[in-house]
């Protein structure tokens, strides 16, 4: 995947815009793990969101396994978005579904040709929690939600999965179970992988790490 000349603002009322992201050039290897490094504020989760299509640059080209993000609109767009995986700081999980619905809940809306229930049972115990697919979020740790989570962003079998400080909310035990667990993940399914973190040890596990501040990349290791 690249990224070039990769840009965003934001408007701010009675002001010059923010600009959120300025001038971004980066190229992945596919498989690859990558710590999205910097301080509150950098840049770090919008420039996630332009790589899963979740915002839209002003300008520049994204291109990923193939797609030019920054080109498409409408369908080519959903089925782009279906192929990238998210995982958030606070889970954002659904309260009123079981762990084995929440994992299978970015599928509801399509027709496809395998068993959703079989195929979020199966990713349920990847992650370690095999027992606890008819339990609902409220009866679950912090911990074994952000891993309901990972099976979830894993559902649509992702050529990249985007992570945004998937560690912030648990304690340090925890969160290092959750890096461990992305990292066997990338290694078996060869994903490629990009975690925005502070955390300096996740990114010294990484295979590389960028950093930004005030929108821009201002070291490529």
């Amino acid at each position: 995947m690249f990224l070039k000349g990769v840009r965003k603002s934001f408007p701010l009322p009675g002001g010059a815009p923010l600009v959120a992201v300025n001038d971004v050039d980066l190229s992945l290897d596919a498989g690859t793990a990558v710590a999205l490094t910097g301080p509150s504020g950098s840049g770090k989760s919008t420039l996630l969101h332009l790589i899963g299509a979740i915002e839209k640059c002003d300008e520049g080209v994204i291109e990923v396994a193939g797609d030019r993000v920054t080109g498409l609109s409408g369908r080519s767009l959903a089925a782009y978005r279906r192929r990238i995986g998210f995982v958030f700081q606070r889970f954002h999980l659904l309260p009123a579904l079981t762990a084995l619905d929440n994992v299978m809940a970015p599928l509801i809306p399509f027709r496809v040709e395998f068993d959703k229930a079989a195929r979020a049972r199966e990713l349920l115990a990847m992650v370690g929690l095999a027992d606890r697919a008819a339990a609902l979020p409220s009866r679950l740790s912090g911990g074994q939600q952000q891993r309901v989570a990972i099976a979830r962003a894993l559902i649509n079998q992702p050529v990249l999965l985007l992570a945004d400080e998937p560690t912030g909310s648990l304690d340090s035990h925890t969160g290092t179970d959750i890096v461990d667990l992305l990292l066997r993940l990338r290694d078996e399914h060869g994903t490629t992988l990009i975690i925005a973190t502070h955390d300096a040890d996740i990114a010294a596990r990484c295979d590389r790490a960028v950093h930004m501040r005030d929108g821009c990349l201002t070291s490529l290791d």
